[in-house]
């Protein structure tokens, strides 16, 4: 097949070519990020190497340097991932107010429209660029990320454990930016106004992440550990995000209140209670989370880009 065959036609084309700024933008930024991922992968092991960083590192010289990487590379990393975290908040805004509620704002719409392009096929139009920038882009810049970021050892950076990077690795940040792309599609054909669109996408991807981040516990079976002792919320790399107590009755009782300076063996018995539980995700179910929540998000996009296209269709030329 000819290169000529696979370039864009048509609509496709027009779009392409009116956001063509835009585009190289993207892609020369995309480039500027990928490569200073890979410059800041390949420095962080070489540091992490030399100075022995990770488990077993005790001594004050590695103490010492692990405070230096810290310093060094903990903000870089971190920021990089916020840039993953926030873009597809980023699209779904720039598909709703500057890609679809202005040609409908401004009335450039009529012009395409009376050339024989029906409006789902002016739609599907100015999807396209936005689609598979996210999927060839953000998959390439979540993929390099992830890549980084599993280069750092358990402890170095506490602030980088995998369950608070959740929104940055892996599949995440390229299904949110799919499900962006379809609520900030159907915000724009709702509003027909460029800044009330983009408001109606913060609000709306603002509401999907609380409510993702209330269901995420639960998106895979947690693992539950019992004990008569008080079970710590922290100290390994799992996820412990519930614990509570077990009465007799079997009844769960969450995060049971005590009063001040009551030990954890009167506690239960205030409650009638002899064991406590402690609900937890193992470092192994990142990924089954990740693609869980991916789901869930591919679904989101699925169902704003239909009704997006219904919408459309209600649309007079």
């Amino acid at each position: 097949m000819s290169a000529l065959a696979l370039a864009p036609r048509g609509l496709t084309w027009l779009v392409l070519r009116q956001r063509r700024g835009a585009v190289w933008t993207g892609l020369a930024a995309l480039f500027v990020v990928v490569v200073q991922l890979v410059i800041l992968r390949f420095a962080m092991v070489n540091v992490i190497e030399r100075d022995g960083l990770g488990e077993g590192c005790t001594s004050a010289g590695c103490l010492n340097a692990t405070d230096a990487f810290r310093s060094s590379y903990g903000d870089v990393l971190h920021y990089n991932g916020l840039l993953l975290q926030f873009l597809p908040l980023v699209i779904g805004m720039i598909v709703a107010g500057p890609m679809v509620a202005r040609e409908l704002e401004s009335g450039t719409f009529k012009v395409v429209w009376t050339q024989s392009v029906t409006p789902v096929r002016w739609l599907l139009a100015q999807l396209a660029v936005p689609t598979a920038a996210v999927l060839a882009g953000v998959s390439l810049l979540a993929a390099v990320y992830t890549w980084t970021w599993s280069a750092v050892p358990d402890g170095v950076l506490p602030g980088q454990i995998w369950y608070q990077s959740f929104d940055m690795l892996g599949p995440a940040p390229v299904a949110d930016a799919l499900a962006g792309i379809g609520l900030g599609a159907l915000a724009g054909l709702l509003v027909r106004r460029t800044v009330g669109a983009m408001g109606l996408v913060f609000v709306g991807h603002g509401l999907l992440g609380l409510g993702l981040g209330v269901l995420r516990p639960f998106l895979v079976a947690p693992w539950t550990q019992t004990t008569p002792e008080l079970p710590g919320l922290s100290g390994d790399d799992s996820w412990r995000f519930e614990r509570g107590i077990i009465t007799r009755a079997g009844e769960r009782i969450v995060d049971a209140q005590c009063d001040v300076g009551v030990d954890p063996v009167r506690c239960l018995a205030q409650h009638g209670a002899d064991q406590w539980y402690l609900d937890y995700h193992p470092a192994s179910h990142l990924w089954p989370l990740e693609w869980a929540e991916a789901g869930i998000l591919v679904a989101v996009a699925v169902l704003a880009g239909t009704a997006a296209v219904r919408l459309v269709r209600r649309m007079q030329p």
